[in-house]
């Protein structure tokens, strides 16, 4: 085939032509290239300031580009962040060399991996609409993968994307970049080995024997390492090669609930430091996570390595100190630590061996290297073996927890050894104890010193901060003092494009550089991702704030970055002449009433409306539990949600707190026009009353349209979902919400607590989407809901609200969410007809209310799942 210049292509490779000195780097220079018959990929390695791998698809006569700062997976659950960079030339694909410092991507380029890929859709319109999905045919990946644009947050630049394996042959859990430069080529069915049986045992209660004189060890090698002995290797796929020079160890994710099956084993979570034990001839060292050397603090321990009969030995584990009662204290690991600390009763737990006398153990199956591990016995002195138990985790995991454990880590089977944190460990904890980003702090009140409470966050996998609330409990005096003097000299600005969910956290926080690491206890997590009842536990100088990486809890609320804010004036003012722009309707003062909160609709309006609707919407809205979205400047200016009263709330507006979760309540129609005067437009409730916040009284499903379906879809869809109900004895009532979607709000009696009526409405949620995968989704990324309905269960926790019936919506046109009588959901339905000015004129015509029945058709919550 001729080669085909592309004149368009070429102006998209302006970017590329303007960043580089062709006189300087060896870099090639866009040109004519030659086209195969099938579309080329390729992966370059590239050395630069930062390690990343350049991922990069043949379309249109050039390059689509991205930068992977971890390097493409073939484990569906890595989500790779992939920054789209400038259009490569065609020529790039084979470029392989060395960038000169001081040019445009200095450093080290290697072709990775290489081979075709086939889009399986258009490209372009794909590539435009933000997912893009192929297959690849390469030496290192290989099958299905997309490309799914991210959503931009705050003032962020940069175009991310995440690269994802999708799920097939090809695939290969815990097949990272790192993993795949070992051990490339096709996936190995996982054989999971059955391990020691046994009941869970007290691994940490193993009592401290007493030291004795040990053997003097020189730091620093006094002869030469014995050379690898020849003969067949330890373990199955371990590879002949030398120590290596760096280790990082590898990392748990923290998860709700243990992986079930035989292919993982489970051990003990231990509350210490973590230690990679490297002992070479006589040189041993003892090597913490961020790169210190312990050898010198911890000489017994150093000897104990020592009598091991390995030669060359690279070894995972975690130092611990036990407590009386056998389990083990970080506390007491932090006092025997500090200068003049005691430091008998310290142990080395050991999990992992990765070198042993000249073979590298790292690419080998974790139940394969335990094995060698456990045979290095007798151990002596402070070390002990991390035994283990296969399958059976939630088990292990309740045994673990009525021992009193922190909890337990799971790990798989058949995975190799990763220095990175992955999904091949993930631990799971017995109660919420984990570490936490040091973001600000509140000054004291009353007669305490130093401080209020700490406000914390965390890395998501994408590297996004996120807010989770504070702990103010749990310091000493001491502790407070210390912490003041050392945060006051770090104050900042607020973190840029922290992410959050609720309400905005307190303005009186002063906001300090994230560098500091805190590990806090607590019960639980709030429905907006906040943590509940925390205790302050310590700071882990052990770690740095790069390291505090989880998964988001509820990831299905959405999150938005944080945007400084004045501490809300919410007060009604009592004053003895109306201020300007006041005026007194209902009885309540409404200030600033001329001041717009829709385009061209005021306070004024908005109060007026509530004395309309009050008789209709209060049975619907008092005495419920309430948050409250405010818009001060308008729906076009900052708005927040408000679940907390404060200094200036009106006394028409309750607050209070069940379940564990703030509330706000109102009573009667002041309260509805005091959150007019507060600029509150939108009441979101509860499915339960305060008579009984325990136990729901409805049931809420949210019939949420993805991009691509029409409104008559989702009266198809409430009408389906209605005799579904009914065939389970479960009357329901339709609403519009101010949107594009629907509510079918089913009437409960009072008997079920929270977690049955979620549990029955996910079951609904999900046996819709098994029934009709084409037409419903249960879950709420929005690249699974295009072209298809969200069936949205998760408006039935505790804390969790749905907008309520008559409530407007701080949206242009300042709809209302609206109850509908059954005959009116139809193909005529238009849900952007009832608004603030059409709603009481609609209530002026009907001659009953559509939802007058609802108390009548409550039902008891079925006992079968649905």
């Amino acid at each position: 085939m001729a080669p085909r210049a592309s004149a368009a292509r070429d102006t998209f490779l302006r970017t590329y032509r303007a960043k580089r000195d062709f006189t300087v780097t060896p870099e090639p220079e866009p040109r004519a290239a030659h086209r195969g018959q099938a579309l080329r990929f390729v992966v370059q390695k590239h050395e630069a300031r930062r390690l990343h791998w350049d991922f990069r698809l043949e379309h249109d006569g050039a390059l689509w580009s991205w930068a992977v700062p971890k390097g493409p997976s073939l484990d569906p659950a890595d989500k790779r962040l992939a920054v789209r960079v400038e259009d490569h030339p065609i020529v790039y694909a084979d470029f392989r060399g060395t960038i000169p410092e001081g040019n445009y991507g200095a450093g080290t380029v290697e072709i990775w991996d290489s081979g075709s890929w086939e889009p399986v859709g258009d490209p372009a319109a794909d590539l435009a609409a933000g997912e893009l999905k192929f297959q690849l045919k390469g030496k290192r990946l290989a099958g299905g993968f997309v490309l799914v644009r991210m959503k931009p947050r705050g003032r962020e630049r940069a175009e991310n994307w995440l690269l994802i394996k999708e799920h097939d042959a090809a695939e290969r859990p815990g097949a990272d970049a790192s993993v795949l430069e070992v051990t490339p080529g096709p996936p190995r069915r996982p054989v999971p080995r059955k391990a020691k049986p046994a009941a869970v045992t007290r691994a940490e209660t193993v009592a401290a024997p007493k030291s004795r004189p040990g053997i003097a060890v020189a730091q620093k090698p006094e002869a030469a390492p014995r050379p690898p002995p020849r003969g067949p290797a330890p373990v199955a796929d371990a590879a002949r090669a030398p120590m290596p020079e760096e280790q990082k160890p590898q990392l748990a994710t923290l998860v709700e609930e243990p992986p079930e099956g035989a292919a993982w084993l489970s051990e003990v979570k231990f509350d210490g430091y973590r230690l990679l034990v490297r002992k070479s001839g006589r040189d041993i060292r003892l090597i913490t996570r961020n790169g210190l050397d312990w050898s010198g603090k911890l000489p017994e321990v150093v000897r104990a390595v020592a009598r091991l009969k390995p030669d060359t030995l690279l070894l995972d584990g975690e130092l611990v100190a036990l407590r009386e009662d056998g389990l083990s204290s970080f506390a007491a690991l932090q006092a025997a630590l500090a200068d003049g600390g005691e430091r008998r009763g310290l142990f080395l737990y050991l999990f992992d061996l990765l070198y042993l006398d000249g073979w590298d153990l790292r690419p080998c199956r974790l139940a394969d290297r335990k094995s060698a591990l456990a045979g290095l016995n007798p151990w002596r002195g402070p070390l002990r073996y991390s035994d283990h138990l296969a399958g059976e985790t939630p088990r292990v995991r309740r045994q673990a927890c009525a021992m009193g454990l922190e909890g337990i880590i799971c790990k798989r089977a058949d995975a190799p050894y990763r220095g990175a944190r992955s999904r091949d460990w993930v631990k799971v904890k017995c109660q919420g104890r984990d570490e936490f980003i040091l973001l600000g702090w509140t000054p004291p009140a009353g007669s305490r010193t130093g401080l209020g409470s700490i406000h914390l966050g965390f890395f998501d996998e994408q590297r996004g901060l996120h807010y989770v609330g504070g702990v103010g409990t749990g310091f000493s005096d001491r502790e407070l003092r210390s912490l003041h003097r050392r945060l006051s000299r770090m104050v900042t600005t607020s973190p840029d494009g922290l992410l959050l969910a609720g309400e905005p956290p307190d303005p009186a926080i002063n906001w300090v550089r994230p560098e500091l690491v805190a590990e806090v206890q607590y019960i639980g997590w709030t429905g907006f991702g906040r943590l509940r009842h925390a205790t302050w536990l310590g700071l882990r100088e052990d770690k740095g704030p790069e390291e505090v990486v989880r998964e988001v809890p509820h990831p299905e609320v959405a999150r938005m970055p944080y945007q400084p804010r004045q501490r809300p004036g919410a007060a009604i003012v009592h004053a003895a002449a109306p201020k300007r722009g006041a005026q007194r309707i209902g009885g309540t003062e409404i200030t600033h009433a001329d001041r717009e909160v829709w385009p061209g609709i005021t306070k004024q309006d908005l109060a007026e409306y509530w004395t309309k609707l009050a008789p209709r919407a209060l049975p619907e809205i008092a005495n419920r539990p309430l948050a409250l979205l405010r818009c001060p400047d308008g729906i076009e200016g900052q708005r927040f949600f408000q679940k907390h009263g404060n200094k200036g709330m009106p006394p028409a507006i309750r607050e209070g707190t069940s379940e564990d979760q703030p509330w706000l309540a109102i009573e009667g129609e002041p309260g509805l026009l005091a959150c007019a005067q507060m600029a509150a437009i939108e009441l979101h409730g509860w499915g339960a009353t305060l008579a009984d916040p325990a136990r729901p009284d409805r049931l809420v499903l949210d019939l949420d349209p993805g991009e691509g379906v029409g409104f008559t879809e989702v009266v198809k869809a409430a009408l389906a979902l209605r005799k579904r109900l009914q065939a389970m004895g479960l009357e329901s009532l339709c609403r519009t919400t101010g949107g594009k979607g629907l509510h079918l709000v089913v009437p409960l009696e009072p008997t079920a607590g929270w977690d049955a009526v979620r549990d029955f409405a996910r079951g609904i949620a999900r046996a819709m989407e098994a029934e009709a995968p084409e037409r419903f989704v249960s879950t709420v990324p929005k690249a699974k809901r295009r072209g298809r309905i969200l069936v949205d269960w998760l408006r039935n926790g505790a804390g969790a609200t749905a907008i309520c019936s008559y409530s407007p919506r701080a949206r242009s046109g300042a709809t209302v969410a609206t109850p509908l009588a059954w005959r009116e959901v139809g193909a005529k339905l238009d849900p952007q007809a009832f608004t603030l000015s059409t709603v009481p004129q609609r209530i002026t015509r009907q001659k009953r209310d559509p939802w007058a029945e609802l108390p009548a058709l409550a039902r008891r919550l079925p006992k079968e799942k649905p």
